[in-house]
């Protein structure tokens, strides 16, 4: 039997082109593959991301994840049906204008949603369209370039949209259940809420080519997160601006009057928020059928979406990934000034920590895209520091005493807390990733990983205690707080909070380092950083557990003279409780970190 040199290659040697062969057999025999099949190597890099991973671990997070997801939608579900009930406006008009209340939030919610979606799917479109690693594989293949094209928009869907998915449908649903939506509602939803991400990234998709043909890809990807942050940030103030808060109070009826006559006019008329926030009204309050017929507006424009996108992309992808190509990305160099002065602090330091501070420091000021986060970053503190200031302090007479002030400062510090996550995600957890695939030489060289993670860990530690240190003054000023113990207390925690949050940042991205990421925001948003988020918010519950008791002894002593020494048994044993919580909390993340880096072998 004649045989061809392919068939008498090895079999050894055959698994060594394993793409190649496939890609033969599939071109010599003209069958059309599924752009599905395209999207499989990330799916089977998702699934391998949780194989890895301990069943008690995994299951223990999903608990976690699921608990937080009921405490939204429980939360938000009381606060609408006290809002859409108005009882202060009486049986008869509250739960007409309380109505019309809760749907313009939900109004406002979809409008959020769409714009959030659209700006975040212009970036993943920019960075999966043509700055992805595995384009020139795909280009230079014979598939046809639509099969490449939807492959990647679908896998830009995704990642644009699935973050904010999982943190609105808790929220979407409860504004059904306040509006005693009955159980098909709850099965429907889910396709209005694909198409609220979806069209917006059709948008994004039609931008990001649009784009390409035009301008350099990078620049404009740059331009463009910070644009979203500035819009993000304003629609924050605006949303703020408006200061809610004052619909419940009565003595502000005479000025809103007017603007709850208003509330029946959309936001935007002819805007698929509007529509979809039509759509889902009609649909919570049981009426199916109105529902799908103002929902078919948007059905019918995505559909033609689709189609119009993929036939652009047919013409002009291939050319627009082209050109992406030769440009060249600069790097931000006018900072140098700026480098030099963060640096010159480290001089008298240890060579290695000054040589890793160096490094650190180099990279955080020439990211072009830091700036924009520092932006975004820093309108979050003004916010913080806003909300306090409008506080209804001089509204209700009972916020005059000390001891709720008191209570008030205590509570605010979970919000510092996740200020000080949230900050350690974007900045103290990518620094692992952020090596990138040159991590092995790091490996290599005479410094030990553990001197590498110290040294990180001591570095990130100095901003985020200034910051913490701010955040807490700025409360302790505004609430006047009148028990020095509290006080020392609130600085205390802080110092805290900003210890194992650092910790977690760095032993977490250890454990989930990804050295092939290309950029901070896609590392924060990766599975490893939903698991920092989820273990931040269990050590902040953790913390305010151990410290209600006492809280409650000192603020029960100011009133009544209490006898025996239990109450000192128990203070003391929570205090040992939340030392021992303390270096548990900073120690293991940071042990599990070490171990995986020690452990780590190049792919």
């Amino acid at each position: 039997m004649r045989t061809t040199w392919l068939s008498e290659m090895p079999r050894r040697h055959m698994s060594v082109y394993p793409a190649l062969t496939r890609r033969t057999r599939l071109a010599a025999a003209g069958l059309v593959m599924n752009s599905l099949l395209l999207v499989s190597p990330a799916l089977k890099k998702f699934r391998r991301v949780f194989s890895h991973r301990n069943r008690a671990v995994l299951a223990l997070l999903s608990g976690g994840s699921a608990l937080i997801a009921i405490l939204i939608y429980y939360g938000l579900y009381r606060f609408l049906e006290y809002v859409g009930r108005a009882p202060m406006l009486g049986d008869t008009f509250g739960p007409i204008l309380g109505g019309l209340l809760v749907s313009k939030l939900l109004e406002m919610l979809f409008m959020t949603l769409f714009f959030m979606v659209l700006f975040s799917s212009v970036i993943a479109a920019l960075s999966s369209f043509f700055l992805n690693e595995e384009l020139p594989t795909l280009m230079s293949s014979p598939l046809p370039i639509g099969m490449i094209f939807r492959s990647r928009m679908l896998l830009m869907t995704i990642e644009s949209s699935w973050m904010v998915v999982v943190f609105f449908m808790p929220a979407l649903y409860s504004f059904a259940t306040a509006l005693n939506a009955s159980w098909p509602a709850y099965l429907l939803f889910p396709f209005f809420m694909l198409l609220s991400v979806l069209l917006p990234n059709l948008v994004g998709g039609f931008t990001a080519l649009a784009l390409a043909a035009f301008f350099p890809i990078r620049q404009m990807k740059k331009v463009f997160q910070f644009l979203s942050i500035i819009v993000l940030t304003a629609l924050i103030f605006f949303l703020r601006s408006l200061e809610a808060e004052k619909l419940l109070n009565p003595s502000y009826f005479k000025d809103i009057s007017q603007y709850i006559l208003s509330l029946e006019v959309p936001l935007i008329n002819y805007s698929p928020s509007s529509w979809l926030h039509q759509a889902s009204i009609a649909l919570f309050r049981n009426n199916t059928g109105e529902a799908l017929i103002k929902i078919a507006p948007l059905v019918g424009i995505t559909i033609v979406g689709l189609l119009l996108l993929n036939l652009f992309a047919r013409r002009y992808y291939r050319e627009s990934w082209q050109m992406s190509m030769e440009a060249v990305d600069n790097q931000v160099l006018g900072l140098e000034w700026l480098r030099r002065v963060l640096v010159w602090p480290f001089r008298w330091t240890d060579p290695v920590f000054r040589v890793i501070a160096n490094k650190e420091i180099t990279t955080f000021v020439r990211d072009p895209a830091i700036f924009s986060q520092i932006f975004m970053m820093t309108a979050i503190v003004f916010v913080y520091g806003y909300n306090l200031s409008i506080l209804p302090l001089k509204d209700i007479p009972s916020l005059y005493s000390g001891e709720l002030n008191d209570t008030l400062v205590f509570l605010n510090g979970p919000f510092i807390g996740f200020i000080l996550a949230s900050i350690g995600m974007r900045f103290v957890f990518p620094s692992i990733s952020m090596e990138g695939r040159a991590f092995w030489a790091v490996k290599s060289s005479p410094v030990s990983p553990r001197k590498i993670l110290i040294t990180k860990l001591i570095l990130y530690l100095l901003p985020m205690t200034v910051l913490g240190i701010i955040l807490c003054m700025v409360t302790n000023s505004v609430f006047k707080v009148s028990h020095p113990v509290l006080m020392y207390m609130s600085y205390i925690n802080v110092l805290i909070i900003t210890v194992v949050i650092t910790s977690l940042a760095i032993g977490v991205g250890a454990v989930y380092a990804d050295f092939s990421a290309d950029s901070p925001l896609k590392i924060a948003g990766s599975y490893g950083g939903f698991i920092y988020m989820l273990l931040s918010g269990f050590f902040i519950i953790n913390l305010l557990a151990i410290e209600v008791y006492p809280m409650y002894r000192l603020f029960f002593n100011r009133f009544y003279a209490t006898r025996g020494s239990s109450g000192l048994v128990l203070i003391t044993v929570s205090s040992l409780l939340l030392l021992g919580c303390t270096a548990v909390w900073t120690y293991v993340p940071f042990r599990k970190g070490l171990d995986t880096i020690e452990n780590y072998e190049p792919e």
